[in-house]
């Protein structure tokens, strides 16, 4: 293999395939990736904006399913680097205000994936530390597959993320003053 090739070769795995979800720990092919943030809002209220994340057309996302506890949720995306189009069926089981952990039932493309949101309250109870857990293998049989696809899920994670805070701090601002204190 030449040099051009094997350069061609990393290049397309900076942009390697980005998940959220994740392998079980015992794989030595999983990507683990966790990050936090702190959110001003209650964690009945982060809770909430994560549950609303379910059915984004953003991302692709529709709820399938509900019973109280267990939600069916199916994504679809589209020009995933070295992937193409790619369907995952999640599971998320809620533990309220306290987790959500999800695992990945189906996927077109992907090998495996799980992960977990934990929200921490402050100790005020005004602001909430959400943590993101995921647990990756996409499923690439391709050299430092798992050093790309964990710099990629990362970035997706903060993303997330970020994207949670706003949704959360804004929900939090148009609650009720009974339920905003």
């Amino acid at each position: 293999m030449n040099l051009r090739r094997i350069f061609s070769l990393g290049a397309a795995l900076s942009i390697s395939c980005v998940i959220s979800s994740g392998l079980s720990a015992q794989s030595k092919e999983h990507v683990a990736t966790g990050t936090n943030i702190v959110i001003d809002a209650k964690p009945e209220v982060v809770f909430e904006a994560i549950r609303k994340q379910r059915n984004n057309a953003e991302s692709h996302r529709h709820l399938e399913s509900f019973d109280g506890k267990v939600a069916i949720i199916k994504e679809h995306m589209e020009n995933v680097p070295l992937c193409g189009k790619v369907d995952c069926t999640f599971e998320e089981t809620e533990h309220p205000y306290t987790r959500i952990d999800y695992k990945m039932t189906q996927s077109s493309k992907f090998k495996a994936g799980f992960g977990s949101w934990i929200l921490t309250p402050s100790a005020d109870g005004k602001s909430t530390t959400l943590e993101f857990d995921s647990y990756t293998d996409a499923g690439l049989m391709i050299p430092f597959a798992g050093e790309f696809t964990k710099s990629q899920s990362m970035d997706n994670a903060k993303k997330r993320l970020k994207h949670i805070k706003e949704v959360a701090e804004q929900m939090q601002k148009e609650a009720p003053a009974d339920k905003a204190k």
